[in-house]
Order: C-alpha cells, then structure tokens, then sequence
C-alpha cells in the first residue's frame, strides 16, 4: 500500500506541474479595451445663414442645423448676418454644436 501513496503522490504531482507550465503558456484571456481619446470630434461644415439670435449667441443655417458662437470666439458682427455663406468646425458639447473655427466665405448679396 505504501507504493500506492507513492504513486498515487507523484501522479498528482505530475498532473500540477504540467497545469501549471500549462496555465503559464496561455495568454491572457481578459484584455483592456483600447483607450479612447477624450478629445470631442470636431466636425466641419458649411451653409448659408438662415438666422441669427445673438441673444442665445447662435446661427441657423438654411438646413436647420444650429451653431453656438462661444462668448470666447471673436467674430466681425458683419460675418454673422443672413445670407452669409461661412465655413465651420464644431464640437458637440452638452447637445449643443459649439463652434471652434468660423470663415465667411461670401458675404449676403445685397
């Protein structure tokens, strides 16, 4: 009987060092997802000024899509006048499509 334990204890040894030289080999089976940039997007776009309301310092392109001007954007009030074709990148921010370059590229034909 006493050969058995002894069998019976190296069997078991044999089987945890190869599960262990085993676990060892594998690769990770839990990875991390890739890290995302916490920049926003910025977006271009481009359209005729439908309306302005420097009020709620925002503008209304003919598409119905409107942009807010932050107070920290300084813009010639002659560019922000309807008919005005401009040209602009946007961030959205809290729903809102916040500008972060404005161009007028032609001014309202009078």
């Amino acid at each position: 009987m006493n050969m058995n334990r002894t069998f019976a204890a190296v069997a078991a040894l044999s089987i945890l060092g190869s599960t262990a030289a085993w676990a060892q080999s594998q690769p990770p089976t839990m990875e991390k997802p890739p890290a995302q940039s916490m920049k926003p997007e910025v977006k271009e776009i481009q359209g005729t000024i439908q309306s302005v309301d420097r009020t709620k310092k925002t503008v209304t392109l003919e598409d119905g899509i409107t942009l807010a001007i932050p107070a920290s954007m300084r813009v010639a009030p002659d560019a922000l006048t309807k008919g005005a074709k401009i040209s602009a990148t946007y961030e959205e921010k809290g729903g809102q499509r916040v500008v972060t370059s404005f161009h007028l590229l032609s001014a309202p034909k009078s």
